[in-house]
């Protein structure tokens, strides 16, 4: 922003230690790596080869949450998981038919918990199965652990409580020499679990003692041996609770040399990876990123990176103060006269730009502009996502109108991670432009002056002042496609209108690349989400399926047709009768293979996509309904139609479940039917969804007999 800092900046705050953590791309080896452990009967195993167990399948399903991976068979999972269960006594045994005992019972309801299962059949006989069978410290440990993941209490807390009381220290801690930080980090966590509120100074000696124990390699150890996972698994567990930090730079170089080039992380350095060390790296890293500030997961699906985290290829400033270290891109200030940028050489239109950024010691200003310009000097004209204090995720408009164009929300700056890392999401469509910070929307903007320019540069600011360090990492773009009202005949997206009793819809189109239209080509109608809701033609092709295919063509040797909806899609709706006549424009104009049209939505689309389907069973050859709910009486009508299922397990639980069921209805009417569950996705599935070469694959393979 182009403002004078009210207060110079005395020095540099201390520069970070190599991050080390895992890249996106990392993550998703890891994610293969622990898929690839599910066995035929639906559990998981140790190691590959194994036989299945409890245990493993718990912490296989926990860790696939950690790195957004997904489950291969998730009806095969629960299954499996219902039949180590004993209802009788209320506990979950190693195998299914074994005996059950309190440290398989807690995993089993902690894999309860997160298949997003009902706790309601399990909660009530586990708090008796372990009030008569929890003994020991390692079995109340273990099993308030097991009920606070199905968020539940048990009588037996006070009592305890007052057991694990009668060893602490007068100062807070528990144990002594060598042993004080696991046997603090363990005994505080199992208090924090049961709701115990600790006094501050004995927190505050309690955080202390877990930080001296950390050893110059990173880790901690039981007792005077090296380092070892169990233990630091434990202590991580117990600062991640508190909401306090060790050294995270010199924990993240400790777990790195775990992690073997399957993607999976060994018990000891330089093993071979098991699931074992691969939950226990993974859950620390995973604890590492949110004390940090960072997102739990960077989604990057359909998206590009701006930065290659080694140099600044592809981008022009002033590269005395700009640097790739460690994955980063970094400015480095020591006090400059006028703003330095350093941009982006392209220039983007429509998109959805994500980032994370630290404001080293939350001193300085800086910021990213979008749809910018060069000018004379070492400005950018344009708008301006503000990073810095009093600023944070609002919009501005840098070296043209020169002031705040909207400030940012209330909650979102109670989100803002001061000194730590920042996630922001902006989105630019049009003429309205979004920032969200760490999850939460802070600015919805909307251009009201026509002359103003809707594409140009991104580039990152150093502000004129004191010395200063800004970081940025996981630079990624998403560019959208603008349909336009042009030769339709053309490879691209193109706008067209067609004549319903309702009136002239607009709708996009999607001509694939190398169509001359010699030869047919298969087919698909997407229906988009409440949000593209409107006349333009164009947002409807901005989201999901158009995207996927703006930023993979090669993928997508197909046409695709993108009507738009002003209310629903439900079959007896104008809307829906719409969109059926854009398809049948489409197949008036088009080479198309009547036999491969498959049909596709996300959200309410994804709702309208099972309602037009069961209207009109037998003019789609497939059907991909994406985080939208069905209705389970009509899967007779749908048996005979090829069917994959998409939803992310941080969904509404509605949504979630109705999915499952319908999945379940179509099997039993025997339907061919795929099931996809992202492990730690939310509401949008659809990105990963469209951005699956097996998914579009299939999708665009499925051929309906004459």
């Amino acid at each position: 922003m182009k403002r004078l800092l009210a207060i110079a900046i005395a020095g540099l705050a201390a520069q970070a230690a190599p991050a080390l953590a895992q890249t996106p791309a990392e993550l998703e080896r890891t994610a293969a790596f622990v898929a690839a452990l599910q066995d035929p009967d639906g559990g998981f195993a140790p190691r590959a080869g194994g036989a299945s167990s409890l245990g493993s399948t718990s912490s296989a399903i926990r860790t696939l949450g950690f790195v957004g991976g997904t489950i291969r068979d998730v009806p095969g999972c629960i299954a499996y998981l219902r039949s180590c269960h004993d209802p009788e006594s209320g506990g979950f045994a190693p195998t299914p038919g074994g005996k059950p005992d309190v440290a398989t019972t807690a995993v089993g309801l902690m894999a309860v918990a997160a298949l997003k299962l009902d706790v309601k059949p399990f909660a009530d006989k586990a708090i008796e199965y372990f009030s008569t069978n929890a003994r020991e410290f390692e079995q109340v440990r273990i099993a308030v652990a097991g009920l606070e993941a199905i968020k539940a209490t048990s009588p037996d807390f006070p009592k305890w409580t007052e057991q694990i009381m009668a060893d602490r220290n007068p100062d807070g801690t528990f144990g002594s020499g060598p042993g004080q930080p696991r046997a603090t980090g363990s005994k505080v966590a199992a208090l924090l679990r049961m709701g115990v509120t600790l006094e501050k100074d004995r927190k505050d000696a309690a955080v202390a003692a877990l930080r001296a124990g950390q050893k110059s390699d990173g880790g901690w150890s039981e007792g005077d041996g090296p380092s070892d996972l169990g233990t630091s698994y434990r202590i991580m567990r117990a600062f991640f609770m508190l909401k306090e930090k060790p050294d995270l730079a010199r924990l993240r170089g400790y777990l790195a040399k775990f992690r073997q080039p399957d993607g999976g992380y060994s018990p000891t350095p330089g093993g071979a990876a098991d699931l074992g060390g691969t939950y226990s790296c993974s859950i620390m890293i995973y604890w590492a990123r949110l004390l940090d500030g960072e997102p739990a997961i960077v989604e990057t699906a359909g998206f590009v990176p701006l930065f290659n985290g080694k140099d600044l290829t592809g981008w022009e400033g002033e590269k005395s103060l700009w640097s790739a270290q460690d994955g980063m891109l970094v400015g480095n200030s020591p006090g400059i006269k006028q703003n330095q940028f350093l941009a982006t050489e392209a220039s983007y239109a429509d998109f959805v730009l994500q980032f994370s950024v630290r404001l080293v010691g939350d001193s300085g200003n800086s910021g990213v502009q979008l749809r910018s310009v060069r000018v004379p000097g070492t400005e950018m004209s344009g708008y301006q996502a503000d990073i810095g204090p009093g600023y944070w995720a609002s919009l501005y408009d840098e070296s043209r109108r020169n002031k705040g164009l909207a400030p940012a929300s209330p909650k979102a700056l109670e989100a803002l991670h001061k000194g730590d890392w920042n996630h922001f999401l902006v989105r630019a469509m049009g003429g309205r432009i979004t920032i969200s910070l760490n999850s939460v929307p802070s600015v919805d903007y909307r251009e009201a002056d026509p002359a103003i320019a809707r594409d140009g540069r991104i580039a990152v600011q150093l502000h004129s002042g004191g010395p200063m360090r800004v970081e940025f990492k996981d630079l990624y773009i998403q560019e959208l496609p603008i349909p336009k009202a042009d030769d339709a005949a053309t490879p691209g997206f193109h706008l067209r209108t067609v004549k319903t009793p309702s009136g002239d819809r607009k709708y996009a189109v999607y001509v694939p690349v190398g169509y001359d239209g010699s030869k047919a080509y298969p087919a698909v109608l997407f229906l988009h989400g409440s949000g593209e809701r409107g006349d333009d033609g164009i947002q409807n092709a901005q989201i999901g399926l158009g995207a996927a295919i703006l930023a993979h063509p090669d993928r997508f040797p197909a046409i695709a047709i993108l009507p738009q909806a002003t209310k629903t899609w439900a079959a007896d709706s104008d809307d829906a009768r719409a969109a059926l006549a854009a398809l049948d424009d489409v197949l008036a104009t088009f080479q198309v293979d009547r036999n491969r049209i498959a049909l596709t939505g996300l959200s309410m689309g994804g709702s309208g996509s099972w309602s037009i389907a069961a209207a009109h069973p037998d003019k789609f050859s497939a059907l991909v309904p994406i985080c939208g709910r069905g209705q389970v009486e009509t899967a007779p009508t749908l048996k005979a139609l090829p069917v994959w299922t998409v939803v992310g397990d941080l969904d509404g639980l509605a949504t979630l479940q109705n999915l499952r069921d319908m999945d379940q209805a179509l099997r039993s009417a025997g339907a061919s039917v795929h099931q996809t569950e992202y492990r730690s996705v939310g509401h949008n599935s659809w990105d990963r969804a469209y951005n699956d070469p097996a998914l579009i694959g299939w999708m665009l393979g499925q051929a309906r007999k004459p």
